[in-house]
């Protein structure tokens, strides 16, 4: 039968082999930060070009599309309708994300 010195070492041996085996595993992969990672490459930027203008305002033929679209999911008739502004919604759902919103 082993004495009770003789178990606590074996246990001590045990727990330190363990944590030293952590501590190598943590400092190779804080080591890999150096090895794997690629240097970035100085480009030099090139001037971007110069944006175009907006558009003023809408086509009348798209508002006349876009009244008649209303008109039709709405079952309002479009001679009663009153379009005030149309702006480009701020949104980057889809339509049909869209759909159980209106």
């Amino acid at each position: 039968m082993e004495t009770a010195s003789q178990m606590w070492t074996i246990v001590v041996i045990g727990v330190s082999t363990v944590f030293t085996c952590l501590f190598a595993l943590v400092v190779m992969i804080a080591f890999f930060k150096f090895v794997f990672v690629k240097k970035p490459q100085v480009v030099p930027a090139a001037p971007a070009p110069a944006a175009a203008p907006a558009p003023a305002g809408l086509d009348g033929a798209v508002v006349a599309a876009i009244a008649a679209a209303i008109s039709a999911a709405s079952g309002v008739p479009a001679s009663s309708l009153r379009i005030a502004s149309i702006e480009r919604s701020g949104f980057n759902t889809p339509a049909w994300g869209h759909a159980d919103r209106a």
